[in-house]
């Protein structure tokens, strides 16, 4: 397969993985009002397919209450939200393991089921994420999340030059967020999530490609969205590697207003990415562009040590201050040298802040009793 041909398939995978998922329902939840108690905790198996050696979570049956109403529309807007709607079920740990051997990762599936065994639509679950405790992220020290779904998120499979290394032993987790917005209760609902994955030892090896998220107001603990006064604004945030590597792809996630974002070299201020926001007829904003990077080369290349900055860029149309905005910027990161990757410090302040009060908030009490790797294969 060529390279323009990988690379067309792979950036919109991780570009939307790192960025609109992880924006929608990382930053999102921290502002979040939890009114509702979770849902009770159905049973959960994890396995690894003899067959394929893909690792598979199955769970249910999950009897799922519908959620609060206003009128004939669920209530799923928050306070000031500008175009970023959740649901108002809280989000659960689904299941925490270590990961059973070196393995690349290459995609996932993802199937809901009734009763009956019918599929049901993938709005049912809100979003999911998928996060290793025991790699820090790129730009943060924070747990890595290594892979985001919502609720249009088509299953993916990566092709065999490329894969985000998986270590034996890790810790993961898989957190959950169901959006029963039927108005009626949903009774015996399973959900099996499968991650593809390939052996380490495959030939030619593939080139380790781990996401890039960037946020214009990240701040473990506390919420990451912010406000905009009316007419043009623009908010940023600098940085600095940890590891030098490329950058092959580029998306992310803005709110209603927003107009773009860029990624600069501070020395200078020259753009080596620029993504923007995406409208419908009536001017909403669907979504953000996706660039890919490494087309005509090999991506702009991230030095460790240089300063490099993030702008958000929002035009507020309104005489009111809009309040609960965002601006990540997410992509797909292949550094120069995997081992100088820097090493997660679980003990750090903003680790146990983002472990505390973010997306993996839950304690021990709301993790379930749970059957892994019941069917392990052999070595």
């Amino acid at each position: 397969m060529g390279r323009f041909r990988v690379l067309r398939l792979l950036v919109p995978v991780l570009a939307f993985m790192a960025g609109q998922l992880t924006a929608q329902a990382t930053g999102a939840m921290k502002d979040m009002p939890m009114d509702m108690p979770p849902i009770p905790h159905a049973p959960v198996h994890v396995d690894v397919d003899p067959a394929t050696h893909h690792v598979v979570i199955t769970t249910g049956p999950w009897t799922l209450p519908p959620m609060a109403m206003n009128g004939d529309m669920p209530l799923m807007m928050m306070d000031g939200d500008a175009g970023g709607s959740h649901a108002a079920h809280q989000e659960q740990t689904l299941v925490r393991f270590p990961w059973p051997r070196d393995m690349w990762l290459r995609g996932f599936k993802l199937t809901i089921t009734d009763k009956n065994g019918q599929v049901m639509p993938q709005r049912t679950m809100h979003h999911m994420e998928f996060v290793n405790f025991d790699r820090r992220q790129l730009v943060y020290p924070l747990a890595e999340r290594v892979l985001g779904i919502g609720e249009e998120t088509a299953g993916i499979k990566m092709p065999r030059t490329v894969g985000v290394p998986m270590d034996s032993g890790q810790e993961v987790g898989v957190f959950l967020m169901w959006n029963n917005d039927t108005g009626h209760e949903l009774d015996g609902i399973n959900l099996r999530f499968e991650l593809i994955t390939a052996p380490r030892n495959l030939t030619p090896r593939p080139v380790a490609v781990l996401p890039f998220k960037v946020d214009v107001n990240n701040h473990p603990g506390l919420p990451d969205s912010y406000d905009v006064p009316p007419g043009g604004s623009s908010k940023s945030y600098e940085f600095s590697m940890p590891v030098s590597g490329r950058l092959l792809g580029a998306g992310g996630h803005m709110h209603d207003h927003g107009v773009e974002m860029r990624l600069e070299d501070v020395a200078t201020g020259k753009v080596l990415a620029r993504v923007h926001a995406l409208r419908n007829a009536a001017g909403d904003v669907t979504g953000v562009s996706r660039q890919l990077l490494a087309v005509k080369g090999r991506g702009p290349h991230l030095i460790a040590g240089k300063s490099y900055r993030l702008v958000a860029v929002y035009e507020n149309a309104t005489n009111d201050v809009i309040h609960g905005v965002m601006g990540v910027f997410g992509g797909l990161f292949a550094p120069d040298d995997m081992r100088r990757w820097p090493k997660v410090d679980k003990t750090s302040k903003d680790y146990l802040l983002d472990i505390a009060f973010g997306p993996v908030f839950k304690g021990p009490d709301d993790v379930q009793p749970v059957t892994v790797f019941g069917a392990l294969p052999r070595r």
